[in-house]
């Protein structure tokens, strides 16, 4: 059990989210675009909408090179030109470049990307033919013009691609959803397209705002509470994304109520102790993991028939594709809960 739970960990900060996340980073640490002056209807989150022209340049994104910037882990990088052929290494970039640049301009993405249980863009990503990994050699022979790692990314290997004369940026993985915000507009800066990276924090605080117009209703005494269990049986408190999503939905995160931390191991006798309005369990099956077949054998648990979320019939499972993402995609899951929450605001 201890093996599968770092290997859960390892797995989901990858994703980062991822993580958020991920995350994950962290696991929910866990992860949509964002469009200026377009609502929440006629965007598409992966950048492929005809109403966004992403070939178009402006004179702001045309007049920003040379750039240099200090990334997430203290090292100044230097862009003498807008990238032609960018690389990216993490989920969470995949799905901010889908919608920021033309897919032309994307050499590679992550292996990520197109694991439709993780990934928000597995049809856009399509159209990218690699599917890059931390493989020094590939990565090389690309001669990609930028590569975008996590900040957790081996420092070795990035020194390695470095020393190859390859421009890598580390991206600081988000906690939050104001950090996301900041992740799209660093990587917009990165790409010389900030005006769309304006674009999606704008969709991102539409979608917000929807949700937060109907939740703002409830009373304090009627929020409903909730519980994410994971099959690795740990739940996610302070200082994750997946609390950061709670809070945004107008929910409360017993996990962070109890004070517990990140990514922290309960056991179901702690469960029944806590008595969640709602319980949320993984919808993503990986090797050796059945979530369908979990969800089953958690409801039919009879020392868990005295929960409410348990007997309310209240037990859900999410996209963990919004859930553990850290991209802009993460405000689909403050829809999600929120709707599994209080379906009545929703009609």
């Amino acid at each position: 059990m201890k093996q599968l739970f770092r290997k859960r960990k390892q797995l989901l900060k990858i994703i980062g989210i991822l993580l958020t996340v991920f995350m994950l980073f962290t696991v929910f640490t866990a992860c949509t675009a964002k469009d200026k002056g377009k609502t929440a209807d006629t965007i598409n989150t992966t950048g492929t909408d005809t109403n966004i022209d992403t070939t178009s340049q402006t004179e702001e994104s045309t007049n920003t090179f040379p750039l240099k910037v200090i990334d997430a882990k203290g090292a100044e990088v230097d862009i003498e030109k807008k990238p032609e052929r960018i690389v990216s290494l993490t989920l969470t970039t995949d799905e901010m470049l889908l919608s920021l640049v033309d897919k032309k301009r994307i050499t590679a993405l992550s292996h990520l990307s197109d694991d439709p249980g993780l990934s928000n863009v597995v049809k856009e990503a399509a159209v990218i033919p690699v599917k890059a990994r931390l493989e020094l050699e590939s990565l090389i022979s690309m001669q990609p013009d930028l590569i975008i790692v996590a900040d957790w990314t081996d420092e070795n290997s990035v020194k390695q691609l470095r020393d190859a004369n390859i421009t890598v940026y580390s991206l600081a993985t988000p906690n939050s959803i104001d950090e996301v915000r900041d992740a799209v507009l660093k990587v917009s800066e990165l790409v010389g397209e900030k005006e769309k990276g304006q674009e999606i924090i704008s969709w991102m605080d539409e979608k917000l705002k929807a949700v937060e117009d109907k939740v703002k209703t409830l009373k304090e005494d009627d929020k409903l509470k909730v519980l994410y269990y994971d099959s690795y049986l740990c739940t996610y408190g302070k200082g994750s994304t997946f609390d950061d999503i709670t809070k945004k939905a107008g929910i409360i995160n017993l996990a962070s109520e109890q004070g517990m931390g990140m990514f922290q191991e309960i056991s179901k006798e702690k469960i029944v102790e806590l008595n969640p309005d709602i319980l949320l369990l993984p919808s993503w099956s990986y090797e050796g993991f059945d979530a369908e077949q979990f969800t089953k054998d958690f409801k039919n648990d009879k020392s868990l028939a005295t929960v409410n979320a348990i007997k309310n019939d209240r037990v859900f499972n999410l996209p963990d594709a919004h859930m553990i993402t850290t991209s802009q995609n993460i405000v689909l899951a403050v829809e999600d809960v929120a709707r599994a929450a209080y379906p009545e605001l929703f009609k």
